[in-house]
C-alpha cells in the first residue's frame, strides 16, 4: 500500500446529496462529490480522493440496471487507477441494501473495500449525519483491512448481503442480520473475525442480471392465483415472503398448488422469512415442507433483499432447475451464514 492513501468517491445521489427544490419545497439530490467533500473537516492530506459524480438520483428511482452501471464504473476507475486503496458509493438509504448487495455478486474479490453510504439528513443541515458517515466511509476505504463490500452507517462496519434499512428516522438507519456486523468505527477502526480481509487475487466482474425477478410477501387471505398472475407477466423468478420459517398457508387458499404451476412454467420459486431474524427451513412445519414439496426452495438465512439480487443475479448466468438450486445455495459472498441440509 503506498505512503497516501488513494480513494474514489462515486455519488448516484440519495440523502446526503439533496438540496431543497425552490418550487416544491421538497427534498432532491443535487449536490456533488466536492460540495460533499466541502463539509468535510478539513486537512485529510493523508487520502488522495478521486471525484466521480454518476448520477445525481433518489434511490427509490434507481432500477435492477443502475446497480451495473455503478459496478461498471467501479471496474473503469480499478482499471484507470491500479493503485487505488478503496471506492466509496454515496446512495440513498432507501435502496443502497439492494444496490450494494448487487454489487457484491457482481463484482467478487476486489480485494480492497467497496464502501456504501449516505446519510439520514441531507448533507447541507447542520446536524445531519452525512458528513460523519462520509468521513467514516473513507476511512474505512482507505485504511481498514477489508476486501469486501460493506455498508458503513452510523459507526459500524455492515456486510452488504447481511444488512437491513430496519429505521427510517434515526440516525442508526441499519442493521446487520446476524451475526455482527463487520465492525465499528471510533477512534480506531475495529474488525471482527470473519470479515474478507484486502488480498491481491484477480477480480470477477460478472453484472449478468435477469431482472423479471419478482418479491411477493405473504398475508392471510393471499389468493394463490397471484403467482400464476405474476408467471403470466413475464416474471421468471419469485421471491415469497413467508411466515416465520418460511411457512405458507396450505389449506384454504393454499399458495402450493399456484407454485407447483409457476415451477412447471420454468419460473423459480424462492421462499424467505418475513421475519428480520432467523431462517427460512421448510423442512420444520408441515406448510413449508408442502411449498419445498411443490418445488419451492428455502433462502436459508438470506435477507429477502439479499434473497432478490441473487436470484437476479443467478438467471443472469443460467435457467438450468439443477444450476439455479446450486447456485442459490451456494455462499458466494456471505450472503449465506446457515445453511439448512435439510432441503438439498
Amino acid at each position: 500500500m503506498s505512503e497516501k492513501a488513494k480513494v474514489c468517491i462515486i455519488a448516484t445521489g440519495g440523502t446526503i446529496a439533496s438540496v431543497t427544490d425552490e418550487k416544491t419545497r421538497s427534498l432532491r439530490p443535487g449536490l456533488s462529490v466536492k460540495e460533499l467533500l466541502s463539509t468535510l473537516p478539513k486537512g485529510m492530506s493523508d487520502v488522495e480522493v478521486v471525484h466521480r459524480d454518476l448520477f445525481q438520483m433518489d434511490s427509490a428511482n434507481l432500477q435492477p440496471h443502475h446497480w451495473q452501471e455503478i459496478s461498471e464504473e467501479i471496474l473503469r476507475v480499478s482499471e484507470e487507477i491500479p493503485d487505488l486503496t478503496g471506492i466509496v458509493v454515496t446512495h440513498g438509504t432507501d435502496t443502497m441494501v439492494y444496490s450494494a448487495s448487487a454489487v457484491s455478486f457482481m463484482i467478487q474479490d476486489f480485494g480492497k473495500p467497496i464502501v456504501f453510504t449516505g446519510s439520514q439528513i441531507s448533507a447541507t443541515v447542520p446536524w445531519s449525519d452525512g458528513p460523519r458517515n462520509l468521513l467514516d466511509a473513507i476511512r474505512v476505504a482507505a485504511f481498514a483491512d477489508l476486501g469486501e463490500t460493506c455498508i458503513v452507517f452510523n459507526g459500524e462496519i455492515h456486510r452488504a448481503t447481511r444488512t437491513k434499512k430496519t429505521r427510517s428516522n434515526t440516525y442508526d438507519a441499519f442493521d446487520t442480520m446476524d451475526p455482527q456486523p463487520l465492525g465499528v468505527i471510533a477512534r480506531d477502526i475495529v474488525l471482527y473475525e470473519g470479515r474478507k480481509r484486502r488480498h491481491n487475487l484477480v477480480p470477477r466482474f460478472d453484472t449478468r442480471l435477469d431482472d423479471s425477478v419478482f418479491l411477493l410477501k405473504v398475508f392471510p387471505g393471499i389468493p394463490p392465483k397471484i403467482l400464476n398472475r405474476i408467471v403470466d407477466l413475464g416474471f421468471h423468478g419469485i421471491i415469497v415472503e413467508g411466515y416465520g420459517e418460511g411457512s405458507l398457508p396450505s389449506e384454504e387458499n393454499p399458495l402450493t398448488g399456484g407454485i407447483s404451476q409457476a415451477i412447471s412454467l420454468g419460473c423459480f420459486v424462492v421462499v424467505s422469512s418475513q421475519c428480520t431474524f432467523g431462517q427460512a427451513d421448510l423442512s420444520v412445519y408441515e406448510v413449508g415442507r408442502a411449498a419445498m414439496e411443490a418445488g419451492a426452495m428455502g433462502a436459508h438465512d438470506m435477507t429477502s433483499e439479499a434473497s432478490f439480487v441473487k436470484l437476479a443475479w443467478v438467471l443472469g448466468h443460467t435457467r438450468d432447475p439443477d444450476q439455479v438450486r446450486k447456485m442459490m445455495m451456494t455462499n458466494y459472498v456471505g450472503e449465506v451464514i446457515y445453511r439448512i441440509e435439510d432441503e438439498k
